[in-house]
């Protein structure tokens, strides 16, 4: 289904990102919710970081929380520097989707086999058996994390909370729909299947209304880390030409705040955990 095409060996080495864009665009849509701007600026850091830990002799590895297109270039960075990447999301039919777009495309490319480099945690990112919290038992550092799962800032908090202590010198933390501000309760998704339903909205909880998480998650890492980079990236030059905008308008209406949608991604270089 997904073995079109995509240009010889050589020219895809020439151009990594039109091949991965290539791949996504295949993707079904109930899986491929990043934007493409959002998209390739997560494979410019992962290209780095991967160049980084292996040219230092070490696995690079990646985690993200959140399984969809930004599943395909952490496989692919994976492979292409022998490291490893996990995903978290309990919709155990990604992965199967997932698999079979990276066979079919990028594993015929590198001629590797996807289960090496890229695993499916079907759970919650923040269950105490299967959560984030057994990355100790799995690998000894982690150079890139991106979250991407449930989008209040108590979830985001305690994932954050749960990779600290794996983070590599210079580890890169990333994040999608920053530029929300839930404290517990995302009722942009909530009221988006009250109007499917045809229900009015929901008022929003007390409390629940925060800073945008661009800016807690900042002010966490500075808690936590003496070094803490912000990093410009292209999902900021790219953003407001990028195709997702009419491909999600009416999703979009619902659920983000256009006005802030530069901050929708945002990621930080950080070093040196304070203990």
């Amino acid at each position: 289904m997904y073995d079109f095409y995509l240009g010889t060996k050589e020219e895809i080495e020439k151009d990594e990102i039109k091949f991965l864009i290539s791949i996504k665009r295949m993707m079904p849509r109930w899986v491929n919710s990043l934007p493409d701007s959002e998209y390739i600026a997560l494979a410019r850091i992962l290209d780095e970081k991967g160049k980084e830990a292996r040219d230092a002799g070490s696995e690079p590895v990646f985690v993200e929380t959140g399984a969809g297109a930004s599943s395909l270039v952490m496989a692919f960075y994976a492979m292409k520097y022998d490291g490893i990447a996990y995903s978290w999301d309990m919709n155990g039919e990604k992965g199967s989707v997932i698999r079979t777009v990276c066979t079919e495309t990028m594993c015929n490319y590198f001629g590797r086999h996807i289960q090496n480099h890229w695993k499916l945690v079907a759970a919650s990112s923040l269950s105490p058996y299967l959560g984030l919290r057994v990355l100790g038992d799995l690998v000894s550092h982690l150079d890139v994390f991106f979250h991407d799962s449930e989008h209040v800032w108590t979830t985001i908090r305690d994932e954050l909370e749960a990779i600290f202590p794996l983070l590599t010198q210079e580890a890169v933390v990333a994040l999608d729909d920053s530029n929300l501000a839930f404290r517990h309760t995302n009722m942009g998704y909530i009221n988006m299947f009250r109007k499917k339903l045809g229900l009015p909205a929901a008022e929003p909880p007390e409390g629940n209304e925060g800073a945008p998480f661009h800016v807690e998650a900042e002010k966490l890492l500075k808690e936590r880390f003496s070094v803490v980079v912000p990093l410009d990236d292209y999902y900021k030059e790219a953003f407001r030409e990028d195709p997702y905008n009419s491909y999600y308008n009416s999703e979009m209406t619902l659920n983000q705040v256009s006005d802030t949608l530069e901050n929708r991604f945002n990621s930080w270089c950080v070093s040196g955990l304070i203990e």
